[in-house]
C-alpha cells in the first residue's frame, strides 16, 4: 500500500515545491521593484535636497567672508583706538607737564613781583622819608 501513495505524494510534494519556490521568485521579484522604488525615490530625494542645500551653503558662505571682514575691520578699528588713546595719554602728559612748568613759571613770576613791589614801596618810603626830612 504504502508504494501505490508514493507517486502521488511526491507529485503533491513537487506541485508544493513548484507553488512555492514561484512564490519565493514572485517575492523576490517584488521585493526588487519595491527596493527600486525605495533607491529611486531616494535619489529623487537627494537631488532635491542638493537643489535647497547647495544655495543655503553659498549663503552660509557669504556670510562668513562678511563675518571675516567685519572682524577685520573691528580689528582695525581697535588698532586704531589704542593708538588714540596712547596717543591721549601722551597728549595728556605733555599738557600736565605744561601745567606744572606754567604753575612753578607763575610761582617764580609772583615772588619776582612780590620782590619788585617790596623794592618799590622801599624806594619809596626811602623817597618820602628824606622829603619829608626836608632832602631833595
Amino acid at each position: 500500500m504504502p508504494d501505490q501513495y508514493l507517486p502521488t505524494i511526491l507529485g503533491i510534494g513537487i506541485i508544493v515545491v513548484a507553488i512555492t519556490f514561484l512564490v519565493a521568485v514572485f517575492l523576490l521579484i517584488y521585493s526588487f521593484i519595491q527596493i527600486k522604488k525605495a533607491a529611486t525615490a531616494l535619489t529623487d530625494f537627494l537631488a532635491a535636497t542638493d537643489l535647497k542645500i547647495n544655495p543655503v551653503l553659498k549663503e552660509a558662505e557669504e556670510t562668513l567672508k562678511s563675518i571675516r571682514t567685519v572682524c577685520d575691520d573691528i580689528g582695525s578699528a581697535t588698532s586704531n583706538i589704542r593708538n588714540i588713546s596712547g596717543t591721549l595719554s601722551d597728549v595728556a602728559l605733555q599738557v600736565r607737564t605744561f601745567g606744572l612748568l606754567t604753575e612753578d613759571l607763575q610761582n617764580r613770576l609772583a615772588v619776582r613781583i612780590t620782590g619788585l613791589k617790596a623794592g618799590i614801596k622801599a624806594a619809596l618810603g626811602v623817597l618820602l622819608n628824606q622829603e619829608n626830612k626836608g632832602g631833595v
